[in-house]
């Protein structure tokens, strides 16, 4: 009987505190910026922390928004709808959710440095969607993408979401041994992001849906797909020749 593999929608995360929201910064050990040095890797936005000016305006945007979607919130629990603000869970680490968000933390030749570029959000094309995909039937954990076919633009989207046929590719694999492990990292939005850690030290902290990230630090943990057939894992049978 063939194998299945899980396969869920996966980015790097980004800050939610207002100092580092919508951010993202890769370190090596010594917290200098390796962003420049990552080969192959497009331009992107230096990474800054906001000063007071900067989170005071975070911080009036979020009072002004939960304002106006309040109401929206009220007719949503009227009706049953599982709409509601997302919440965030307990501070761990200050130093890497507030003073600084890294995502990607690697010296020199390590393992996180080698993940792809499309996982940035603000790098790759607005259309690409990324997935990891963990199966038992090769020992690896891959991360691939594909081109949807959705409508609008990077900030607001309409109609389409089905896969570009032929647009799927592998952009990255490394050997289930070579994960010492994954958690969750609860001071993101409803739990959603989570952190893996490499056997040589390094690590990274990606994102994904909910019950995403909590399949995803599951499977990493016991290194076995379930056999659950829940509605969010896409399921597919391993590739021919694996």
């Amino acid at each position: 009987m063939d194998e299945v593999s899980e396969r869920y929608r996966v980015e790097f995360a980004s800050g939610t505190a207002a100092s580092v929201a919508n951010r993202r910064s890769f370190r090596d050990h010594e917290r200098n910026d390796i962003e420049p040095d990552l080969p192959g890797w497009p331009p992107g936005r230096t990474f800054a922390v906001r000063g007071f000016f900067g989170k005071l305006g975070r911080h009036v945007r979020t009072v002004v928004t939960g304002l106006l979607m309040l109401p929206l919130y009220i007719i949503a629990d009227a009706l049953g709808s599982p709409a509601s603000p997302e919440k965030r869970g307990k501070l761990e680490e200050r130093e890497n959710e507030v003073d600084d968000f890294p995502v990607m933390w690697a010296g020199g030749g390590e393992t996180a440095r080698t993940l792809p570029w499309q996982l940035d959000p603000s790098r790759r094309p607005w259309r690409m969607v990324t997935e990891i995909e963990l199966t038992e039937s090769d020992g690896l954990v891959r991360i691939l993408s594909y081109e949807n076919t959705a409508r609008g633009s990077r900030f607001v989207s309409w109609g389409g979401g089905e896969k570009v046929p032929g647009s799927e590719a592998v952009l990255w694999s490394v050997p289930r041994k070579d994960i010492a492990g994954a958690e969750i990292k609860p001071f993101s939005l409803a739990e959603s992001d989570f952190k893996i850690s490499f056997r040589d030290g390094s690590w990274a902290r990606l994102t994904s849906s909910p019950y995403g990230a909590q399949r995803i630090v599951a499977l990493l943990d016991s290194g076995e797909p379930s056999q659950s057939g829940q509605a969010d894992a896409i399921r597919v049978p391993p590739a021919k020749g694996s």
